[in-house]
C-alpha cells in the first residue's frame, strides 16, 4: 500500500507576537496562530481528501501543533509529534544567540536569511543555516517510517518542509499538498 501524506501548512503565524517578545532563533518556534490563521485551518479541514487520514504528523512548533489540533478536533484523528518534520533551521548551533553591539541584528539577519533560503540560494559563511538538501533528507526518513502503515496521513508542518521535498517554489498558508514518496 501507498501512502498519500496530505502535507498541510500551518496558518497564519502572529510573527507581530514574536517581534514583541524579541523571540528569535529557537524561540520563534513558540510563535502561535492568529485568529486569521486559526480560521485558515479550520476551512482546511473542511477539505473532503482529508477525510481518508487515519493519524496527523505534526512538526513540534507551537503554530504546527495548534494547526495539528485543530485538524484532529474537526477530524477526530489523533496526533503524533514528529521532530524532524520541524521548519528551517536559522541556526545550526540552535544557540539561539542575541546579537551584541555593532553585531548582525537577529530579526533583520533572520530575515535576510530567510529570503535568501526562500529563493533557494544556499547560505555560507557567517550563516549556521539549514539546506534544502539537508531538510529534505530529514523530513523524508521520518516519513517513511509511516509508509505503507495507513492509506493517507495529514502532516501539519512548514512551507519549508513542503517545498524541500516538493519543489514548489511557494506554499500558501494552510495549503494542502498532496504527496507520496518516491519510489527508490
Amino acid at each position: 500500500m501507498t501512502t498519500t501524506f496530505y502535507l498541510v501548512r500551518h496558518g497564519q503565524p502572529d510573527w507581530q507576537w514574536a517581534e514583541e517578545r524579541r523571540f528569535y532563533g529557537p524561540a520563534s518556534t513558540y510563535i502561535p496562530l492568529t485568529a486569521e490563521g486559526v480560521a485558515q485551518i479550520e476551512a482546511a479541514a473542511r477539505d473532503p481528501r482529508l477525510r481518508e487520514a487515519s493519524l496527523i504528523l505534526a512538526s513540534p512548533y507551537t503554530r504546527t501543533m495548534q494547526s495539528a489540533q485543530i485538524l484532529s478536533r474537526r477530524l477526530d484523528l489523533p496526533v503524533t509529534v514528529e521532530w524532524d518534520l520541524h521548519e528551517w533551521l536559522y541556526d545550526l548551533d540552535m544557540r539561539g544567540d542575541l546579537p551584541q553591539p555593532g553585531e548582525r541584528y537577529g530579526m533583520e539577519d533572520m530575515s535576510r536569511c530567510f529570503m535568501q533560503y526562500m529563493e533557494s540560494a544556499e547560505l555560507t559563511g557567517e550563516d549556521n543555516c539549514e539546506t534544502h538538501a539537508t531538510i529534505a533528507r530529514r523530513v523524508l526518513n521520518c516519513l517513511r517510517r509511516y509508509d505503507g502503515t495507513q492509506k493517507a496521513i495529514l502532516v501539519a508542518c512548514h512551507e519549508g518542509v513542503i517545498r524541500s521535498i516538493t519543489g514548489l517554489k511557494k506554499v500558501d498558508m494552510a495549503q494542502i499538498v498532496p504527496f507520496t514518496l518516491p519510489r527508490t
